[in-house]
């Protein structure tokens, strides 16, 4: 008996996983830190925006060469965890930078 809900939680478990995993494919990176109007580990995406001025400032940040310097001071502190995650927005092809500006101004609707 034990043995059965025991395999039955177990399979439970990996299908909830499993779940959540299909559910945030579909998200960018950016996801695990930003969401569109609710501070997370980052700032919101709003308040990136209002930060840069403009979705288009955003951008034309991320798709520069330009050094991060963080413009929503409160996560200042977050600075290096971002300066990876930026390297790695600025390796992707174009194609995915078109998929994360699109996610992006969906959250932020």
């Amino acid at each position: 008996m034990k043995k059965t809900l025991m395999i039955a939680a177990a399979a439970a478990f990996m299908a909830t996983g499993l779940a959540a995993t299909e559910a945030a494919a579909g998200a960018p990176f950016c996801a695990s830190c930003h969401a569109g109007h609710k501070d997370k580990v980052g700032p919101s995406l709003a308040s990136v925006v209002e930060a840069y001025g403009s979705t288009d400032a955003v951008f034309a940040f991320l798709n520069s060469d330009a050094e991060l310097e963080p413009k929503v001071a409160a996560f200042a502190s977050k600075a290096g965890t971002m300066k990876g995650q930026l390297k790695k927005y600025r390796g992707l092809d174009d194609a995915k930078k078109a998929e994360v500006r699109a996610w992006f101004e969906s959250e932020i609707k």
